[in-house]
């Protein structure tokens, strides 16, 4: 009798512990079934949208879209620095010659045309110096070019040959004229002065040019 009590205690027991492991794999079960579940969902996707109302949304929630249209996880750039301004060369500003005024100025001269722009007589009252043009404020020349007769033509080349040699003759002052500094040419206009006497009244008494004032005195 007490054989048989034990064997029943042992049968209880067993059965008592199988319960309790089919127990425990349960929740295992379930959860693989879950796994399980959703992987044919996701792999029939297609299908599955069929089947569902057109108010349900599958789609996955999508990242907040960033303003800049870069990815917000990366570093983030530097503020844009403005590049230096530079001026193109055209632009730049122009360097003004100094006005050319005072003593003991002296150069060679020759004949516009042989020595380019530099130290040159343009006609009886025209001349360059120092890279600037320079016109005798004092005195009226006679045209080589556009002469209105063979006189006139004949007086300027006279003129020009003549102030090329004063100029040479020794050093000689700029001073200005009292009335205007350039004429409507850009010409600067000076009285050439060599030892207290004008070199363009010295023109006008060797009979080659005229006073200022007589401009309008024919040549002809």
């Amino acid at each position: 009798m007490a054989a048989a009590s034990g064997k029943a205690r042992r049968k209880r027991r067993k059965s008592s512990t199988g319960s309790k492991a089919r127990g425990a794999l349960w929740p295992w079960v379930a959860a693989l079934a879950v796994v399980g579940g959703g992987i044919a969902v996701s792999e029939n996707m297609q299908t599955v949208r069929r089947w569902l109302p057109a108010s349900w949304n599958l789609k996955p929630a999508s990242a907040p879209a960033n303003s800049s249209g870069k990815d917000a996880s990366g570093p983030i750039p530097p503020a844009n620095i403005p590049a230096p301004t530079v001026k193109p060369a055209g632009e730049l500003a122009k360097v003004v010659p100094a006005d050319l005024v005072g003593k003991s100025f002296s150069g060679t001269f020759y004949f516009c045309g042989t020595s380019g722009l530099n130290n040159c007589v343009v006609d009886g009252a025209t001349f360059w110096f120092r890279k600037q043009q320079i016109r005798l404020a004092d005195v009226s020349a006679p045209r080589t070019e556009d002469a209105a007769c063979p006189q006139e033509r004949s007086k300027g080349f006279a003129a020009k040959v003549r102030l090329r040699d004063l100029l040479n003759a020794g050093p000689f002052e700029l001073t200005d004229w009292p009335n205007k500094n350039e004429d409507g040419a850009g010409r600067q206009l000076r009285v050439v002065m060599r030892n207290g006497s004008s070199i363009g009244q010295q023109l006008v008494r060797e009979g080659v040019v005229h006073r200022v004032t007589e401009t309008s005195k024919p040549w002809c």
